[in-house]
């Protein structure tokens, strides 16, 4: 099944929309902050960079940064083997 021109034209303009608002959410952010924000969305890292005018490598290190900042280690939950004692 091919998209007709109207819906491609509809999901166009659904793309645009979501690219202004994500411009405006993140107007006066730091671009990591901008990128944790649009990080919970289903947006790729090329969408992101788009939307803030950077690499979508850019985008991507600084996901993986995020990442590993949350992610606690096991040493630093107490735990040297992962066995429960």
């Amino acid at each position: 099944m091919t998209a007709t021109n109207s819906e491609n034209a509809l999901l166009a303009a659904v793309e645009q929309l979501t690219n202004l608002v994500a411009i405006a959410m993140t107007r006066d952010m730091r671009q990591v902050e901008a990128i944790r924000l649009l990080s919970r969305s289903s947006l790729s890292n090329a969408q992101v960079a788009t939307i803030l005018g950077t690499s979508a490598d850019s985008v991507r290190g600084e996901r993986n940064r995020l990442k590993r900042a949350v992610k606690p280690s096991a040493k630093a939950q107490g735990t040297d083997d992962g066995a429960e004692r």
